[in-house]
């Protein structure tokens, strides 16, 4: 039985190490052209949750390497996510981002994407000085595979012939993969073999696709003042996640004309939501895509239970419940 209640808890129990990556961010945004804190800033000091440093900091720990030499490795991930938020948020058109204002709102797209790019290039500035040729495999594939993601999105946008297949693999590079490095990393910090490091990131992976269905969900079923963005957002954007896929499947041809006529307008009105949204319930789409998030996070602590018990694999296990459960 766990002694974890909260995930502030978890965030607790590495809040030393939390708080020293905290202090790299802060300090490599640093830079003579005033425009890069001041945007770097304002994303990375938001109130994200840093889910991805915390996975790398507890995998380091779990598997036995001192937490602390983790931080900085943290911070170059960081960094990582951070520039593709930016960039995301360019392609996306987004008006929000955490609750606030999106970036690209307030500067513009053109210094949005330039700093993304500057964020890039200080994460593998830092990852090269820490002098592991595996870490910088490891983060160099994964920034590859979150384009390659973006991109599969990109060219599926609006396409209501894509399939699960297609959905796994764009939320594989838009979320899974990052989650999947942090994990390996820490497995590789703490000087495991391959098969090991193997293991942590195949749970870093089933994670980060139960994180991304989640967020899926909740774009249909939250509010927005828990979600931080326009619920809806994902329709609107010509996005055909998992529970409109499955509600594509099971719909009656002239439902499935009416989604793609709603899906390729370029307004969605509340009525035009109001119509998918109903279907989505009528089909139990959601339910369907909660239940293939918990079969990734079965598989997810299954992983962690063929490591020694140890505080930190306990927060990890509670960090894979806290994915289901969270509702924002």
């Amino acid at each position: 039985m766990s002694s974890l209640t909260h995930i502030n808890q978890v965030f607790a129990l590495i809040e030393d190490e939390l708080k020293e990556t905290e202090a790299a961010f802060s300090h490599y945004l640093g830079s003579d052209i005033a425009l890069i804190p001041k945007i770097g800033e304002h994303i990375i000091l938001s109130g994200g949750k840093r889910l991805r440093p915390a996975l790398l900091i507890l995998t380091c720990g779990m598997l036995g390497g001192n937490r602390k030499t983790g931080t900085l490795l943290a911070a170059v991930i960081e960094f990582i996510h951070t520039a593709t938020l930016l960039h995301d948020d360019v392609v996306d058109e987004a008006d929000m981002r955490r609750g606030l204002a999106a970036a690209n709102t307030i500067w513009g797209n053109e210094a949005s994407v330039l700093v993304g790019d500057f964020l890039f290039a200080m994460a593998f500035d830092l990852a090269v000085d820490q002098g592991s040729l595996a870490t910088l495999k490891s983060l160099s594939t994964a920034t590859r595979r979150l384009a390659e993601g973006e991109i599969l999105e990109l060219m599926k946008t609006a396409d209501v012939t894509t399939t699960e297949d297609d959905y796994i693999k764009i939320i594989d590079g838009k979320t899974a993969i990052l989650m999947a490095t942090a994990c390996e990393t820490g497995a590789i910090i703490a000087e495991t073999g391959a098969d090991l490091q193997e293991q942590m990131k195949e749970f870093g992976f089933c994670l980060g696709i139960a994180f991304q269905m989640i967020d899926d969900i909740l774009d249909y079923s939250s509010c927005e003042e828990d979600l931080g963005k326009t619920i809806g957002i994902d329709l609107e954007e010509g996005k055909v996640t998992l529970p409109l896929i499955h509600t594509l499947q099971q719909a009656r041809p002239d439902e499935k004309k009416r989604i793609e006529e709603i899906i390729t307008a370029d307004y969605v009105s509340p009525q035009d939501f109001d119509f998918v949204h109903e279907l989505i319930k009528r089909y139990q789409s959601l339910e369907y895509t909660n239940h293939k998030a918990k079969s990734y996070l079965k598989r997810a602590h299954a992983i962690l239970n063929e490591i020694p018990q140890s505080p930190e694999r306990e927060a990890l296990h509670f960090i894979t419940d806290y994915v289901l459960n969270r509702d924002h």
